[in-house]
């Protein structure tokens, strides 16, 4: 399931990314950093379930939050 997941949300935000590059559009990239950050907390909850306890899940999740509270401060300025 999150392989399906994590999968999907990579085609769709390189699919924006690759958009914005071409286009030269920068609407975009807060709606990519929201994308990359649910891909790392997806990223990081698989890892955990693989019974990883090294930093790297939790790693990814912390960024992630980080990220989502940059996407946050962007859309409201």
């Amino acid at each position: 399931m999150l392989e399906i997941m994590r999968k999907t949300i990579s085609i769709i935000v390189a699919a924006v990314a690759i958009y914005g590059l071409f286009s030269d559009n920068n609407d975009f990239l807060p709606f990519t950093m929201a994308g990359l950050a649910a891909l790392m907390v997806i990223m990081g909850v698989e890892e955990y379930q693989k019974n990883r306890k090294s930093y790297k899940g939790y790693l990814l999740v912390a960024v992630s939050i980080f990220m989502l509270f940059v996407f946050i401060q962007v859309l409201m300025y």
